[in-house]
């Protein structure tokens, strides 16, 4: 049977205020319903990163982009998702960027598919490096003048750069891959029915310890 590889690549409470994010919780909303979900509109902490709630702002925002296509909205795989979440940890831990992964057994995305013991038709992956801040890429920032408080800088008065809420880093995160013909063909591929969301935090050394997220979407077919 022939198969079908699709890369993108690139750089660049309560519940809501009482429950936490699980896989279950898949099962109660959709991408018109999620907003009611208050966690969403919180600054994202950097110290204590919902994960969980991230991934599935990023999996709601994805399917309002089928939605708007008019395709079928995708199926929540939580095997996905561990592939997902797993390459985004293991880029972040190992240093690495890429679809590629350095560690042996997971080289490939088909063989991390295999891994979770999933062998789709179909299947492909987004990946994407970008500020956990509502940065506005370019401008000039100032060393921090307290831990995890970044500014611009050549402003005539101080200019604090706010981390994103959880939609809106996952509005961002979409707005880059949309813009990106690779990674669009990816979203809008009527082939992939399945989708997981995975994101890892990590500060960026060169650039005066800023938060980034590496994330990671994984299709595949049912």
């Amino acid at each position: 049977m022939k198969r079908v590889l699709i890369l993108g690549f690139i750089l660049i409470s309560c519940f809501a205020k009482a429950q936490s994010w699980t896989n279950d919780s898949y099962s109660r909303y959709n991408e018109v319903t999620f907003y009611k979900v208050e966690a969403l509109y919180n600054l994202i902490d950097f110290k204590r990163v919902d994960i969980k709630l991230l991934q599935a702002a990023i999996f709601y925002v994805t399917n309002e982009e089928r939605k708007k296509a008019k395709l079928k909205t995708f199926n929540y795989n939580s095997k996905i998702e561990n592939i997902a979440a797993g390459h985004a940890q293991d880029m972040v831990k190992y240093n690495f960027y890429s679809h590629t992964s350095q560690i042996r057994i997971k080289r490939t995305v088909q063989d991390r598919f295999h891994l979770e013991g999933l062998n789709p038709k179909f299947y492909g992956e987004n990946i994407c490096s970008t500020y956990g801040l509502q940065y506005q890429n370019g401008r000039k920032v100032n060393p921090p003048y307290r831990p995890g408080e970044f500014t611009y800088a050549f402003t005539s008065k101080k200019e604090v750069i706010p981390p994103h809420t959880y939609i809106s880093f996952a509005k961002e995160v979409l707005r880059l891959w949309m813009e990106s013909p690779g990674h669009r063909q990816n979203i809008l591929n009527p082939k992939f029915t399945s989708l997981g969301c995975g994101a890892s935090i990590y500060f960026d050394k060169n650039f005066y310890n800023m938060p980034y997220l590496k994330v990671v979407q994984n299709f595949g077919s049912d």
